[in-house]
């Protein structure tokens, strides 16, 4: 555990950044905590009296850390201070939490709030569906920072086109290329921004000893676990999983040639020793240890969570040196969903709108500018504590639904370049269209169809089919079920 806080939650020096914070919650937030308006079409609520004295809600929520934060501990004490509100959480461990969940939505004797990581399985979509919890959708006017994220993680969590979570948000993108900077600078070579740039840099960091110790011992871009970075594929064009046609059609990412082109260009990497050739074989943390111990230079990864754990495994290596990140290759990244689930309001607890208010009082606090502010400040000065005194940040992330903290808020030259490229990657994002879509054959045959594709790629790559043979195994994925997969996202999709 003392590694997960490292990489994880201690990882990075914090200061105020709040132009990226608006760049990906989408600004403009309005501090307002009630308000008398309400949408168009939807149901009229009164104009409440003005409430007073701290907002009190009871919460279900889990924590990764080995002890859950205490009541009286820094994370909920100072989440009760600059939200003005009395929290109840029952706190539950990361490795129980679905059970957990589970077991309290059957009995019914739920807390107000419940926070779940994907709202999108079956038992919480059955639980929305029969009333279980409230739609919020015609409180957004009144309580106006519960609307204020981004857009596009809004329509992520968005269920038959309503409003059910309060969203607790994460970076919209996180993969991107890691590199030695050191190597670059020995080749005289910059961080590439096209894919021939990025070929160009890989062929460098094999054959003009970037390290510098007369061996030919060095390769480009370190791959493992049979996982080719999907980025890759978004440099050449392809879709984000799914594409929608103008019909409103789903095709596979897979039957598309910009797909195909990025495949082939994974395979010239393979026969051309760019990347390892024990790709589909080696663990992760073994792939790693290549990194460290000067055989690669490349890695497309968790930008954020990553370049910070390297720098720490660097201390027991005694091995250093300095890491940079690319910008988006192409100009082209894809989104993640942007959120790791968030809240949803018990029915069963909070019976009425007054009640409702009061809970929904304190989320909008808690999305507020200034509370924003403070929650950067607390965690700025957390950084700056022994370790043995850090919270763990991830623990106050699942806490809080606003993204203050989400990303690097740091001062030194690398947080700032990890901001920078965050935001770039952002900016440019393809979406999922399958996101938040539940097909149920996807669900009934996920791992067979995932293994028809998988190991057609890895065939691919190592030159064992070809074309034909990678088209032989999509067919074979379409009759198996991709094609009543597409099928059915298409019909949720022109539901939602």
């Amino acid at each position: 555990m003392k590694n997960r806080k490292m990489c994880k939650a201690g990882v990075l020096p914090l200061s105020i950044v709040l132009t990226l914070s608006a760049i990906v919650s989408g600004c403009g937030a309005s501090n307002d905590a009630s308000g008398t308006s309400s949408p168009t079409g939807s149901p009229a609520v009164s104009s409440p009296t003005a409430p007073t004295g701290p907002a009190k809600v009871s919460m279900l929520n889990v924590y990764l850390s080995n002890t859950a934060p205490k009541q009286d501990g820094p994370i909920v004490k100072e989440t009760e201070r600059i939200a003005n509100a009395k929290l109840d959480i029952t706190y539950v461990p990361f490795n129980v939490y679905s059970e957990k969940l589970n077991v309290t939505m059957t009995s019914g004797e739920m807390p107000q709030a419940i926070m779940v990581e994907n709202p999108f399985i079956t038992s919480i979509l059955n639980g929305v569906r029969s009333g279980m919890f409230w739609d919020l959708t015609p409180y957004l006017n009144e309580f106006p920072n519960l609307k204020n994220y981004d857009k596009q993680i809004l329509s992520n969590l968005a269920i038959e086109g309503k409003y059910y979570v309060i969203p607790r948000p994460r970076p919209l993108v996180r993969l991107a290329t890691i590199i030695r900077k050191d190597w670059l600078d020995n080749v005289g070579l910059s961080e590439p921004k096209t894919v021939d740039e990025f070929y160009n840099v890989l062929k460098a960091f094999k054959e003009k000893d970037p390290d510098k110790n007369g061996v030919n011992d060095t390769y480009g871009l370190m791959v493992y676990e049979n996982s080719i970075p999907t980025e890759i594929f978004a440099w050449f064009g392809a879709p984000n999983n799914w594409m929608v046609d103008k019909n409103g059609s789903f095709i596979k990412d897979v039957e598309t040639k910009e797909y195909r082109e990025g495949l082939k260009f994974v395979r010239k990497l393979y026969q051309e020793d760019l990347i390892n050739k024990n790709f589909a074989i080696v663990v992760r943390n073994e792939a790693r240890k290549d990194l460290y111990n000067n055989k690669v230079g490349f890695s497309i990864e968790s930008i954020d969570a990553v370049v910070p754990f390297y720098y720490f495994q660097m201390e027991d290596t005694k091995n250093h040196y300095k890491m940079t990140v690319s910008p988006p290759i192409n100009g082209k990244s894809y989104a993640a969903t942007g959120h790791y689930g968030g809240a949803l309001i018990s029915k069963t607890s909070v019976k009425t709108e007054k009640e409702l208010r009061e809970v929904l009082r304190y989320f909008n606090a808690v999305n507020s500018t200034e509370s924003k502010a403070e929650f950067v400040r607390i965690a700025q000065e957390n950084e700056k504590k022994p370790a043995a005194e850090q919270f763990n940040l991830d623990d106050l992330k699942n806490l809080i639904t606003t993204d203050a903290v989400v990303y690097p808020v740091g001062s030194t030259d690398t947080d700032q370049m990890l901001k920078t490229r965050m935001a770039e990657h952002a900016a440019v994002s393809v979406p999922d269209p399958s996101t938040g879509l539940i097909s149920s054959t996807q669900t009934e045959k996920n791992e067979q169809l995932k293994t028809v594709l998988t190991d057609a790629r890895t065939q691919y790559i190592m030159g064992k089919i070809d074309d034909a043979g990678y088209d032989t195994a999509i067919a074979q994925w379409k009759k198996v079920g991709g094609d009543q997969v597409a099928k059915e996202l298409s019909e949720l999709y022109k539901k939602k």
